[in-house]
């Protein structure tokens, strides 16, 4: 702060100017919807203050032995009225004077304005009273109550900080000034600035505060440093207080993980972990952090680029794993190992429904987590079910295998190819499954057992079989 009157600096704290002596007087900025108000109050109350001066009595005398005589005549009355204008004078100096150094003149006339419903005239007077007794508590406790009737929660904080931030008022009242400004803060939920007013404190009444409002930055083991395989992380509190943590370098908030017992890291890697405890005011407490690095603990998850889902074109799997690690994969549904197939580049995806399972491993041997994926690719269907059956006579004609269109065998009767359903086969696609029947001559129809199968997006004929394990098998009919 620069003095007014000669512009050199001001220590915090101190009410004059230590090189010209002029008084300093600590007031809040108003915010700009108020300053107005109180500025128009301030002109309109300058004038009623200063209404002091009374008529003076003028007594004329013709000459000075007029006056003298006038004297001689009224010289016990005289007497009598200068002792009695003395004890007046002394009556009302004590009164003004002990009115005058407690600021006391100020305090009732702003109770009056607010009785009166006028808030505004209220913070003018005591704004002006602030000004003429810079260490009077009450007046300072009164401004701040008008500020928060008229709804300026900031001037009303600052108007108490002129109590917290000097070391000129006595305990009491900066712990008075304190709990009013925790309260305010209570009240309009901004929980981090009780920490932050008062970590900013410095002195007896903020300490004693803190520890009431501001819990402590939690316990967390072990500390940094480089660890071996996996590593147990321990956080406690030992004011009750409720735990958030990260471990990705974030700053904990509520929102962040709670804390409820003992964790593990098991995987290689850095790992920035952050915990904070928040009291039951919502007060959090400073932010503890360690930095660990786990060496030779479980191999990291390997990447897969390709999320599971439905795909329409041809599209090739990429797998990512951490340095120093081999990836390998199945599509049986069984948990991968190290006898599995090992991924050493991208993975064509199958046609139809596939099921990835992929897991690394480190140069220490030790696994990662099993990453899943299920993947559906079908192209769109540009053969009908009439196309395909007629494909396929086309192509049973064109081997000799039918006589005409209509089917006809050698032998006598002839063959019927009817559509079934359209399946699915593994790695392969999706295809319209056919069905031969043969027709006797009489109208009698058995099934030949033989079945076909056909491509719904080129068109690619096939014959349809099982394998021991029930599931279709395709033979391309060339």
């Amino acid at each position: 702060m620069k003095c007014h009157n000669c512009g050199a600096d001001i220590p915090d704290g101190h009410l004059y100017c230590d090189k010209c002596g002029a008084e300093i007087n600590i007031v809040p900025e108003f915010e700009p919807e108020v300053e107005n108000e109180i500025d128009t109050t301030l002109s309109s109350i300058a004038d009623r203050l200063s209404r002091d001066d009374k008529p003076k009595v003028v007594i004329k005398y013709r000459n000075k032995d007029d006056f003298f005589e006038f004297i001689k005549k009224k010289k016990n009355v005289i007497i009598g009225s200068v002792l009695g204008i003395l004890i007046i004078v002394l009556f009302v100096s004590i009164i003004f004077m002990s009115q005058d150094k407690t600021g006391a003149k100020y305090l009732k006339l702003a109770e009056k304005s607010r009785s009166n419903g006028n808030t505004y005239e209220a913070v003018a007077y005591l704004t002006e009273g602030n000004k003429r007794y810079p260490y009077n508590t009450d007046i300072i406790f009164r401004l701040a109550d008008c500020y928060l009737e008229l709804g300026s929660v900031g001037n009303a904080v600052d108007t108490l900080k002129i109590i917290t931030d000097s070391s000129n008022y006595p305990k009491d009242s900066v712990t008075a000034a304190y709990e009013s400004i925790i309260s305010i803060y209570k009240q309009s939920g901004e929980y981090d600035k009780i920490a932050e007013i008062l970590n900013e404190g410095h002195n007896e009444s903020a300490d004693a505060l803190r520890k009431k409002y501001v819990p402590k930055e939690p316990e967390m083991t072990p500390g940094d440093g480089t660890y071996e395989e996996k590593v147990s992380i321990s956080i406690s509190s030992d004011d009750g207080s409720s735990i958030y943590y990260t471990i990705n370098g974030d700053a904990p908030t509520k929102k962040s993980e709670a804390y409820r017992s003992e964790f593990e890291i098991d995987k290689d890697g850095e790992y920035n972990i952050k915990a904070v405890a928040i009291n039951e005011y919502g007060v959090s407490s400073p932010i503890v952090d360690r930095t660990l690095i786990i060496e030779g603990g479980t191999a990291p998850t390997p990447e897969i680029m390709e999320p599971s889902g439905d795909y329409k074109e041809n599209t090739m799997i990429v797998a990512i794993s951490g340095d120093g690690c081999r990836i390998f994969y199945t599509t049986d549904g069984t948990d991968p190992t190290m006898e599995s197939e090992e991924y050493t580049e991208p993975i064509p995806m199958p046609m139809g429904t596939s099921n990835f399972k992929f897991i690394a491993y480190n140069e220490k041997g030790n696994p990662s987590e099993i990453v899943e994926r299920e993947y559906v690719l079908a192209y769109d269907r540009r053969v009908t079910k009439e196309q395909a059956v007629q494909r396929l006579v086309s192509k049973l004609l064109a081997l000799d295998v039918l006589l005409d269109e209509k089917g006809s065998v050698r032998g006598g009767g002839h063959n019927e190819y009817i559509y079934d359903s359209v399946i699915e086969v593994a790695g392969a696609g999706e295809y319209y499954k056919i069905i031969e029947e043969f027709v006797r001559g009489d109208g009698t129809r058995i099934q030949t057992g033989r079945l076909f199968a056909v491509n719904t997006h080129d068109g690619t004929l096939n014959h349809l079989g099982y394998d021991t394990r029930g599931r279709f098998t395709l033979k391309t009919i060339k």
